[in-house]
């Protein structure tokens, strides 16, 4: 047997012209801002600070100190992570930058090179979004400019929401790939006593791309209201069209109280159900007897 869902009753979203002209303005203004918040996201390469412990260096040519109480030198390595370059500072080497290579998988020598090969696989999406918003930004420039704008709002609220996907898989991917390299080689003290031995901190492009994926969402919330009120509208245009050619088009009698030929006679309708007497119940038949 079929199931049978309930089907609740569909109101029409009203709202007037003005004000989704006021909506659309509001959609404009924070896909703008979610574009050139995401654009400067990713040119920048702030995206991640990390500081590991080189726990096993030891300087060339050099001896081992401090061990009258137990203690040797701790040794940083420095880095910062983008998507376009790769900046570090350790013991051998001063401040350096190299660009991230993509093509290439190489044997990383401690965390730090693994992370930074492992947030590679996140800039794809990344790219995709900041694309997606400004082709989301030009559809709804193009619907405040137009007059008919019901299927290029359609296609500014698809864009909108795209992109808005696209941000939040590029924030997964990479704080997942930045936890994965992390808890996957241990990186975490081995007593209370101690000190961890990687440190990371998320930068301003990385908060900035999340601060994009906010406002596109808030873009395509405002697209996707405005998109609904003009839907309802054609509906409610259209079937008042409707209501107004069957009408038009109902079945008139003539003078003379007969229907027209040309009309069409209807169950509902029919001039054969009101000549008719009414049929006697039952208690009726049984008083008559």
């Amino acid at each position: 047997m079929p199931m049978v869902i309930p089907g609740g009753e569909h109101r029409l979203i009203k709202i007037r012209k003005v004000n989704r002209k006021r909506l659309l303005r509001y959609a404009i203004f924070c896909s703008f801002i979610a574009t050139v918040v995401g654009m400067i996201s990713s040119m920048t390469d702030n995206w991640l600070y990390t500081q590991e412990v080189l726990k096993y260096f030891v300087l060339p040519n050099a001896t081992i100190q401090n061990e009258e109480f137990g203690q040797t030198d701790v040794y940083w390595k420095n880095a910062t992570l983008g998507p376009w370059h790769f900046c570090w500072v350790d013991p051998l080497t001063e401040y350096f930058c190299e660009s991230v290579n993509y093509e290439h998988d190489d044997d990383p020598a401690d965390v730090t090179s693994g992370v930074q090969q492992g947030v590679r696989k996140a800039f794809l999406f990344m790219i995709t979004g900041v694309v997606l918003d400004v082709m989301g930004l030009i559809s709804c420039l193009i619907c405040n400019h137009r007059s008919n704008t019901y299927a290029t709002l359609f296609i500014c609220t698809v864009l909108h929401i795209l992109a808005g996907i696209a941000n939040f898989a590029c924030i997964i991917v990479y704080m997942s790939a930045v936890s994965k390299e992390v808890v996957g080689n241990k990186i975490f003290p081995a007593s209370e006593m101690d000190e961890p031995l990687f440190h990371y901190q998320y930068g301003y492009s990385f908060i900035m791309l999340k601060v994009s994926f906010l406002l596109t969402e808030v873009a395509a919330l405002f697209s996707v209201v405005v998109f609904m009120a003009k839907r309802d509208e054609r509906t409610f245009h259209r079937f008042k069209i409707r209501s107004i050619l069957s009408s038009a088009l109902s079945p008139r009698k003539t003078n003379d109280g007969m229907l027209s030929p040309n009309a069409r006679i209807s169950p509902v309708h029919s001039s054969t159900q009101s000549t008719l007497p009414p049929t006697p119940s039952t208690e009726e038949e049984e008083e008559e007897e």
